[in-house]
């Protein structure tokens, strides 16, 4: 919650990090969790920064309760360390102790560790550990035990009024979190290539705004994994397997490449009909990407043609820049089969060729629990589903 809080007065994760003296990256997961933990969107971006949601809202106006109950309850906790000669303490603190803060209240209600700790939802050790651990956080005992009647002391008095006050607005935010609507809404970020991104994706998303008319989708163009722990976007869709433990890699599908060029470039140069004669007689146009993969044989073996060849004319990382340079007839290029249905003055060339590239679905783990990210990350599926790659 004091992430929480530190992120929607800043109104930017790399604000409230340097405000917290917190690594962003830190920042970026509590704030993911604490999304996921409640199934909901806080935050929305705007090109001025983060913006609060209504559930953003909601849980804004109890952390804000929350943290004015924490500030007296720690002002009266410090006064009675200074009325005891303590100052040699570090200073106290509630941060990180909100389970704490629970078990101290089920304590005092229930009279016996063994209640709390079931009321709490823990374990008799982990209760007893959660209330030393607030204990050594405050620097003072809460409460004392005569004839089986827990006395609280004055520090635990104060930390009671706190703790009535932060309870009641943890409970005030579930009930309007409850209340809101938790339909998929927002903004999606997906950085892909932009082969994947013009050739698969774009072209399918009408369904997805059809089934959910808040939803908005960012296509950003990224030949390489962005930093999803970062927050450089949200899910990434590209050929390379990322190993992070804390990401989700889903295998999405397989696109399979052939050579292909335009009628016009075969009238004019003939169709080769090996590919020695591919590689001594004809321009060639190739992706860097063909270059790199060299795990596939196929892909090696155009990967040997164009290093040896002194008829490449033209590579790029840019899949639509080839697309575009094989429609003009400027060569022979691998294609993804697919691209023969959108392109008619293409020719598929008959030779034996089954280059494959499989792509990744990534996202980060907390992703799967918000509205938004699930819809999308489930139409991303279907997506690929229909198109026969999956």
């Amino acid at each position: 919650m004091r992430v929480f809080l530190a992120v929607a007065r800043e109104g930017a994760l790399l604000h409230g990090a340097k405000a917290l003296g917190e690594p962003l990256s830190s920042v970026h997961r509590q704030i993911g969790a604490l999304e996921s933990a409640l199934g909901t969107q806080l935050f929305t971006r705007s090109s001025v920064g983060l913006k609060l949601t209504p559930a953003g809202r909601a849980l804004l106006t109890a952390a804000e309760a929350m943290d004015a109950a924490a500030a007296t309850a720690l002002q009266a906790v410090t006064a009675l360390r200074t009325g005891e000669r303590l100052p040699h303490k570090p200073a106290p603190t509630l941060n990180g102790q909100w389970d704490g803060v629970r078990v101290f209240l089920a304590y005092g209600r229930t009279g016996t560790f063994v209640k709390a700790a079931g009321d709490a939802g823990m374990s008799f050790e982990t209760a007893r550990r959660h209330l030393y651990s607030l204990e050594h956080a405050l620097g003072l005992g809460l409460s004392t035990r005569s004839r089986g009647t827990i006395h609280l002391t004055p520090a635990g008095e104060a930390l009671r009024t706190a703790a009535l006050v932060m309870e009641a607005a943890v409970a005030d935010a579930n009930r309007s979190l409850i209340g809101l609507n938790h339909r998929p809404e927002g903004l999606v970020r997906i950085a892909t290539t932009d082969g994947l991104g013009a050739f698969w994706v774009t072209p399918r998303l009408e369904r997805l705004y059809e089934r959910f008319p808040g939803l908005a989708v960012q296509l950003q163009y990224r030949p390489h994994q962005p930093d999803l722990a970062n927050g450089e976007a949200d899910l990434w869709i590209g050929y390379s397997e990322p190993q992070a433990k804390a990401l989700i890699r889903l295998p999405l599908g397989r696109i399979d490449f052939r050579p292909v060029a335009s009628r016009g470039y075969l009238a004019r140069h003939g169709v080769p009909q090996r590919w020695e004669e591919l590689a001594s007689e004809h321009w060639l146009l190739t992706h860097t990407y063909y270059t790199e993969h060299s795990d596939d044989p196929d892909f090696a073996r155009w990967g040997r043609i164009c290093r040896g060849s002194p008829r490449v004319r033209l590579e790029t990382d840019l899949s639509m820049s080839l697309l575009a340079a094989t429609v003009a007839g400027h060569g022979i290029s691998l294609q993804p089969s697919g691209v023969l249905d959108q392109h008619d003055t293409l020719v598929l060339i008959d030779l034996p060729c089954t280059a494959t590239a499989p792509f990744w679905l990534v996202y980060h783990e907390h992703l799967r629990h918000i509205a938004r990210y699930r819809a999308v990350i489930q139409e991303c599926i279907e997506i690929m589903s229909q198109a026969g790659l999956r």
